[in-house]
């Protein structure tokens, strides 16, 4: 297992650096064709007998929302996200009429890669955008590093035993510290900024919402019944299982970037 996590790492971080490094319209296309496959990924988690059409007509919805997203500044995406956290949130409650349908699932699905999905385009395309995502990527990291370091340390107190027993109130504080610490440090040796108070509300919402991201995602899990959405990463599970801190945790760093960004 140990192998197969290093061996996919190893393959993945060049992966990324060359996509970070991509023209914008490379990354928005592989950004895209990512997040279609990650609509279709949970889909078929949430209904493996369902026809496959189910799961392509996710993915192909998915993609096209994000390239509209991408050229449209007038899709509402502080309400869409607003919409698909409202929708999660009455899939992981069984007695709701919506968590017992596929045509439910499907909207999920649909709208919980490409709504938060598409800020990872948009984050791209503001001022000094590769950094950023860059920063993003750095705070998501340093969060899940220090939970797990610390929480393996000195976690003794379960956080969310029904959704994720492994992780520890200890393991989140270590998170925080280290999520924070991230959000301060790595846009001053990029040489990004953005006004007060952008820089403590990167560092106090961003690594919560990493998080935040991490536990919806357990539940989700939790509530298919599955350990992974899909087994396309070896040892890593699938697309979803690497993006879920990531779909809350970009979302709040595009906000707040582009609400306080110093231009130029």
């Amino acid at each position: 297992m140990l192998r197969q996590r290093l061996l996919v790492a190893a393959a993945g971080i060049p992966l990324l650096a060359l996509l970070l490094a991509a023209p914008e319209p490379a990354f928005a296309l592989v950004v895209q064709l990512l997040l279609a496959y990650a609509a279709y990924e949970m889909m078929r988690a949430a209904e493996p007998n369902a026809p496959l059409s189910y799961g392509l007509s996710a993915a192909a919805v998915a993609a096209l929302f994000l390239a509209i997203a991408r050229t449209s500044p007038q899709v509402p995406l502080a309400l869409l996200m607003g919409v698909t956290v409202a929708t999660i949130a009455m899939l992981l409650i069984p007695a709701t009429r919506l968590a017992g349908t596929v045509g439910g699932w499907w909207m999920g699905a649909t709208l919980y890669a490409a709504v938060p999905g598409a800020h990872f385009i948009l984050a791209r395309n503001l001022v000094d955008g590769r950094s950023w995502l860059v920063v993003l990527l750095a705070i998501t990291f340093a969060t899940d590093t220090g939970a797990y370091a610390v929480g393996r340390l000195l976690g003794r107190h379960r956080l969310a035993p029904a959704i994720s027993p492994n992780k520890t109130v200890e393991g989140a504080l270590g998170g925080l510290i280290a999520g924070a610490a991230a959000a301060i440090g790595i846009p001053l040796l990029l040489g990004v900024q953005v006004r007060p108070p952008g820089p403590v509300l990167l560092a106090a919402v961003v690594p919560l919402a990493a998080m935040a991201g991490d536990l919806v995602e357990s539940a989700l899990k939790r509530r298919l019944g599955v350990k992974d959405m899909s087994n396309l990463l070896p040892g890593h599970g699938g697309l979803l299982d690497r993006l879920d801190s990531l779909l809350l945790a970009g979302p709040c760093l595009y906000w707040i970037v582009r609400w306080f960004q110093v231009l130029s």
